[in-house]
């Protein structure tokens, strides 16, 4: 992957809503697996809490932000972007990071926003 990293903390001594925040300021692209997101959750007491936080962290560094949870089929991998961006930024955006991505969590089949 190129100019990613992969950050692993202890949710119990590392709060995980700075370390995604530290994350977000630092680095190209911020992509949570399906247990940091939980670890946020629980962080944060609830999974609107949660979501309203990486709205805020996307606001904030002016870039999306990316989960990715478990499927059937594989996985699935959704982001928030900015509220100022449109949906042809974030898709453009994501398409241009789609093999950091894929390196990350497999490749991956673009669905239309409908089918969400």
């Amino acid at each position: 992957m190129t100019g990613t990293a992969r950050v692993t903390i202890d949710a119990a001594r590392v709060s995980p809503s700075k370390a995604i925040m530290g994350a977000a300021r630092g680095g190209p692209m911020v992509l949570l697996t399906a247990r940091m997101f939980g670890e946020l959750v629980a962080e944060l007491g609830s999974m609107e809490a949660a979501m309203r936080h990486l709205l805020r962290v996307s606001e904030n560094t002016n870039k999306p932000i990316g989960a990715n949870f478990p499927t059937p089929e594989g996985s699935r991998t959704a982001f928030i972007a900015p509220r100022s961006w449109s949906q042809e930024r974030l898709r453009g955006w994501v398409g241009g990071r789609h093999e950091d991505i894929a390196a990350a969590f497999g490749p991956g089949v673009p669905l239309p926003l409908e089918d969400l």
